[in-house]
């Protein structure tokens, strides 16, 4: 199955440098084997700038775009487990003690998983060589997309299988 979610760029940015490999969810929303592409969604610009000074980097070195679908995954293992499992799994693997810092990613994730979540295992992620934009969607597809979205290959509109068959032709490049 394939899915379009939209995550914030910071952690796309993760996810393109081999820096974060889950990616967690409150309810089981992807299987092993799914493909899930990524919407690069606005984020806090002061928390990306802190994250690429971390990197050493400058915006001029950003491999993704606001805006766009950059590229996607491949779903490995699928995790379920209880908040405290969760964060002993995923505190190093999911940006969030980068990005935050343990103590604040620690309460981050306990406020939006509550009891238990799911980790997704990010494998084989790649970026399109011409990432599809939100005007692109708009002029293609009818749709303006803004902000959180998660579409699967499950709809039956006509507009998202279009999509998800466009993006599945894409050029693309393993990172």
């Amino acid at each position: 199955m394939e899915h379009v979610i939209a995550l914030h760029q910071v952690y796309g940015e993760l996810i393109f440098r081999g820096l974060k490999s889950h990616e967690i969810r409150r309810s089981r929303v992807f299987n092993e084997g799914d493909i899930v592409f990524l919407y690069i969604a606005r984020g806090n610009l002061f928390t990306l700038k802190r994250t690429l000074e971390k990197l050493g980097l400058t915006e001029e070195q950003l491999l993704t775009k606001r805006g766009t679908i950059a590229g996607g995954f491949e779903v490995g293992e699928v995790i379920k487990a209880d908040f405290e499992t969760l964060w002993e799994l995923t505190k190093d693997t999911s940006g969030l003690t980068f990005v935050h810092g343990e103590e604040r990613g620690k309460r981050w994730l306990k406020e939006y998983i509550k009891n238990y979540g799911y980790a997704f295992t990010i494998e084989e992620p790649f970026l399109f060589k011409e990432p599809i934009s939100r005007e692109e969607m708009k002029e293609k597809y009818g749709v303006f997309v803004e902000g959180i979205i998660h579409l699967s290959s499950k709809t039956r509109q006509p507009w998202v299988r279009a999509l998800l068959e466009d993006l599945m032709s894409r050029e693309t490049v393993f990172i």
